[in-house]
C-alpha cells in the first residue's frame, strides 16, 4: 500500500499533519464548492490535499490542490485555480464555520514512517483543537494519550 498524502494545518506558527476531524465532510465538502475530487494516484485517494491554518483563533482552509477527472474548476472564495498536475488554489482564505474537534500531529515516529496509514498514535505530539463555528475554543496537548492497533 501506497502511504496517502497529508493534509496540512498551520497553527501557531508552525506547519502540523492534519490526523482527523470529528465530521471530515462538515470541514470541508467539495462538491459543496462544485468539485467532483477522484484520486490521481494511489497516494491521494481522496483526490484532493487541504492546508488549513488558524489565525486569530479563526479557522481558514488556506489552500487546496484538487483533481477532478471532469476537468471542472470553479472559483473558491474567489480564487481561481492554477493549473499544474493537480489543480491549486492558492491563498483562499476562507473561513470555516466547523463546530467539532480537529486533531493535528507532528514528528512521526520512525517505526511508522512508509506505513499506508498512520493515526495519533504514530506520532510524538498531538493535539485536540476545539472549534465552535469555526473559533477555536479550546486546545489540549494529548500527546502519548494514543495507543496503536
Amino acid at each position: 500500500m501506497t502511504m496517502q498524502v497529508t493534509d496540512s494545518f498551520i497553527w501557531e506558527g508552525k506547519e502540523w499533519v492534519f490526523l482527523r476531524a470529528d465530521d471530515i465532510y462538515t470541514l470541508f465538502d467539495p462538491e459543496k464548492f462544485g468539485l467532483h475530487p477522484k484520486a490521481p494516484d494511489t497516494a491521494c485517494w481522496k483526490g484532493f490535499v487541504i492546508t488549513f491554518r488558524v489565525s486569530d483563533n479563526q479557522l481558514y482552509m488556506d489552500k487546496l490542490e484538487v483533481y477532478c477527472e471532469d476537468g471542472v474548476y470553479p472559483l473558491i472564495n474567489g480564487v481561481p485555480p492554477r493549473k499544474g498536475y493537480m489543480f491549486t488554489y492558492e491563498d483562499i482564505n476562507l473561513k470555516l464555520d466547523y463546530s467539532g474537534t480537529i486533531i493535528i500531529s507532528q514528528d512521526m515516529m520512525d517505526s511508522y514512517v512508509g506505513r499506508a496509514f498512520t493515526g495519533p498514535h504514530s506520532y510524538r505530539k498531538t493535539y485536540e483543537l476545539k472549534f465552535e463555528h469555526g473559533i477555536l475554543t479550546e486546545s489540549r496537548d494529548t500527546s502519548g494519550t494514543y495507543s496503536g492497533f
